[in-house]
Formats: structure tokens, C-alpha cells, sequence
């Protein structure tokens, strides 16, 4: 990363997946969607698979100045989404906690990888304060989860360059 290329969240979460002990163990698989209201990829894989980390690919985003830099921050929601056996309620208890304790492990490891980030490209993953929202019964038939949402500052580059205009 640098000051124009920014951070990859997709990658990241989808990293975090695959080397998550739990999220493994319970087959989650790694997809994108476009907000909560188009979740595309885990209607399409619904019946091959049980378990998602649905990683949103549009970003709620501002620019703001801090001391002499400039800052791009951006908020990523994810969706941890499981599937369990219609009408049992004791199964969707079971499985909404599996989501509860990998979003617990997902946030322990970003609190470790936000000091990295910070080290390497000073950009700064804010782990106080992450929202989160589990999901109603209702939510797909059959699935429960929840979803949430964090947000990175990334120094962005905004020298003019005359090179990127005509005129």
C-alpha cells in the first residue's frame, strides 16, 4: 500500500477466512456482495455452501485532513452468515454463536494486525470501536449471522500532478 493504491479489505478478510481455525472447521467461504440488499454471491452458492464471510465491495468513504496529511477513510462491512435447520430454533442459537465467536477471533487477530499496518504504511485500522448487528430470524430463510463494520485511515496523496490534466 501507499498513498495511492490503498488498502485491500476483500484480500484481508478473505485471508482472515482462510486461516481462521474456526471459520475453517465450519466451511466458510469467502464472497463478495454489494450491500446488504444484494447479496449476490451467497444466493448463488446457497445450496453448495453452509457457511459465508460475505465481504461488502462498496465502501462508505470521506476525506479528511489531519494535521499537515490527508486521510482517506473508509468503513468495510462484512457478513458472517451461516445456514441452519429451518424451524430449529436451538440449531440457529448454535450456529449465530459460531458467527459470535469468529467475529470475536477476527477482531482479536485486527487489534494484533493494526500495529503492523500502523509500522509498515501508517495506515490505521480503527479496532475500539467496531459495529455490529446480528441478524433476525428472518433474515434468509434458513441462515442467521451477523454483520460488521470497521473503518481504515489511509494517508492519501492529493499534490496536484499537471501531468494527470490537459490544459
Amino acid at each position: 500500500m501507499d498513498a495511492i493504491n490503498f488498502f485491500d479489505g476483500h484480500e484481508y478478510f478473505k485471508d482472515l477466512t482462510e486461516k481462521n481455525k474456526l471459520a475453517k472447521a465450519n466451511a466458510f467461504f469467502p464472497c463478495s456482495c454489494s450491500g446488504i440488499n444484494s447479496l449476490q454471491d451467497v444466493l448463488e452458492n446457497f445450496r453448495k455452501q453452509s457457511a459465508f464471510v460475505c465481504i461488502d465491495d462498496t465502501n462508505d468513504a470521506s476525506t479528511e485532513q489531519i494535521g499537515g496529511g490527508w486521510f482517506k477513510k473508509r468503513t468495510f462491512t462484512v457478513f458472517l452468515l451461516i445456514r441452519y435447520k429451518f424451524d430449529d430454533m436451538k440449531d440457529r442459537a448454535e450456529k449465530l454463536d459460531i458467527c459470535r465467536q469468529i467475529f470475536r477471533q477476527f477482531h482479536s487477530r485486527m487489534i494484533r494486525d493494526k500495529y503492523l499496518y500502523e509500522d509498515m504504511d501508517k495506515s490505521f485500522l480503527n479496532v475500539s470501536r467496531i459495529y455490529a448487528r446480528e441478524l433476525g430470524e428472518y433474515f434468509i430463510s434458513g441462515c442467521t449471522g451477523l454483520y460488521f463494520m470497521t473503518e481504515i485511515s489511509e494517508p492519501t496523496d492529493l499534490r496536484y500532478n499537471a501531468e494527470e490534466w490537459d490544459g
